[in-house]
């Protein structure tokens, strides 16, 4: 099962286990339990952030050079893997130049509510976990920041998949594209060496 699928509700939790969980939502543990839950749920979109940008990365590099050896590929791997998110999104912007500054700003907000979320988020905030109105405080920003990670994952991997369709179709293996007249919703420029791709 695809691990970042936003369907996971509708696959794991039945009327009965919502209705259980909504139950628990009306005592102090429940919420506290949910608080730490929703973390949990961020986390995980955070890390899924995190894999999309190295992923980009990786592929770019397949793109990039075409002499690429399969260890080679194994070793970048390994060096993205250690970096961090703010490491990440630095590579990736000097090779991508993203042209709507929406889309540059809301990449920023991404790394700040990410680096909010592991570094100050109980920290800061851990006096709301003692009432009611401090712990549904706490689950509507977690529900937030969880929110804003799936985004930037999707525009990541989404990014990803149309340099993989842009470069396919420079080659002329069109094949299995999708050629459907969709809606723009942000140009890229992908720097490649001897080649820059619109994607």
């Amino acid at each position: 099962m695809d691990m970042s699928d936003n369907n996971l509700n509708e696959e794991w939790v039945n009327e009965a286990e919502l209705q259980e969980s909504l139950e628990m939502l009306k005592t102090r543990v429940g919420q506290i339990n949910a608080v730490f839950a929703c973390f949990g749920s961020a986390a995980q979109h955070a890390q899924f952030f995190e894999v999309a940008l190295a992923e980009f990365l990786r592929d770019y590099n397949k793109i990039a050079n075409e002499a690429i050896t399969l260890q080679d590929l194994e070793l970048l791997d390994q060096k993205l893997q250690k970096k961090t998110l703010g490491a990440l999104l630095k590579e990736f912007s000097r090779y991508v130049t993203i042209k709507d500054p929406k889309v540059v700003q809301f990449l920023e907000l991404t790394l700040d509510r990410r680096n909010f979320l592991m570094h100050h988020f109980f920290r800061e905030r851990s006096t709301e976990l003692q009432s009611e109105n401090g712990r549904m405080g706490l689950l509507a920003e977690l529900l937030s920041i969880d929110n804003i990670l799936q985004e930037a994952a999707t525009i990541v991997r989404a990014m990803g998949i149309a340099i993989s369709q842009a470069i396919a179709k420079q080659s002329g293996s069109e094949g299995k594209l999708d050629d459907s007249d969709g809606k723009v919703l942000f140009t890229a420029e992908v720097k490649i060496p001897d080649n820059n791709v619109r994607a």
